[in-house]
């Protein structure tokens, strides 16, 4: 048991303080215990800008070892997005888990930290786009050797345009209804958009787009389509991801 004198200096000290006391050791075996528990809570803290919950921590560091998080960390440099998504990859893997408190509790910390932007990236891991997001990243970096400064720039317009540049596709919405928003958005010029849309939603996406592929709307309209994910999760469900690339202006981002 840690005396309350000794538990009361120790609360008092910062994290260079108690790594170096941990190092020293020159404390009790309790209070060693507690120091070690205290310095990986104030690291957390750090890290993340709040202190996630045990299960939450332990998938984080996962994450921090996934291809996914390295290939991100790869196009956009040690930028501060980099916690973002990491955070919103745990959210993806604990949405296809069905984990509804975690995620809200995750979400309301991300809130008070990092506002609307953190919100976005939790919603595209929730919604599953985070994924087909970081694949499209690492794709036209490889493709047109971008620097890390170049692609945290498009990263953050991706992230700043999202609301108008995405298409989440439920099956009452109808095949023609998203084949009319599909050709509102191309008639916008925009440089890029996505369509996203699960299971038999998707099916009915996936002939939405083979239509306007088939009668060469797509190409006349001056796009290229990219189907960047199709995955299936827990509940057996296939996840459908497409992008829409204007071939004329793409090199400009979202100006």
């Amino acid at each position: 048991m840690i005396p309350p004198d000794v538990y009361s200096e120790l609360l008092t000290k910062s994290l260079p303080e108690l790594l170096k006391l941990y190092a020293a050791g020159t404390i009790g075996k309790d209070a060693i215990e507690w120091v070690k528990l205290r310095i990986k809570k104030l690291w957390e803290k750090k890290q993340y800008g709040f202190t996630p919950e045990p299960q939450i921590a332990s998938g984080l560091q996962r994450i921090n070892k996934s291809d996914a998080y390295q290939r991100t960390k790869g196009c956009i440099g040690n930028n501060p997005y980099l916690n973002l998504i990491r955070l919103g990859l745990r959210i993806e893997e604990l949405s296809e888990k069905g984990k509804i408190e975690a995620i809200a509790n995750m979400r309301n910390n991300v809130y008070d930290k990092y506002g609307n932007d953190g919100i976005k990236i939790l919603n595209m891991g929730s919604t599953g786009a985070l994924m087909p997001i970081i694949q499209h990243l690492s794709d036209i970096k490889i493709k047109n050797n971008y620097s890390q400064t170049y692609m945290s720039d498009y990263f953050k317009k991706v992230i700043e345009n999202w609301a108008n540049i995405t298409i989440f596709h439920q099956t009452e919405h109808g095949k023609e209804a998203l084949i009319e928003k599909i050709k509102h958005y191309m008639d916008a010029h925009l440089e890029i958009f996505f369509v996203f849309s699960i299971g038999t939603a998707g099916d009915q996406a996936k002939k939405a787009i083979s239509t306007l592929n088939n009668n060469r709307t797509i190409q006349k309209k001056g796009y290229m389509l990219t189907l960047i994910s199709r995955k299936e999760d827990q509940m057996g469900r296939h996840h459908f991801s497409w992008i829409f690339r204007n071939t004329y202006n793409f090199d400009k981002v979202f100006l």
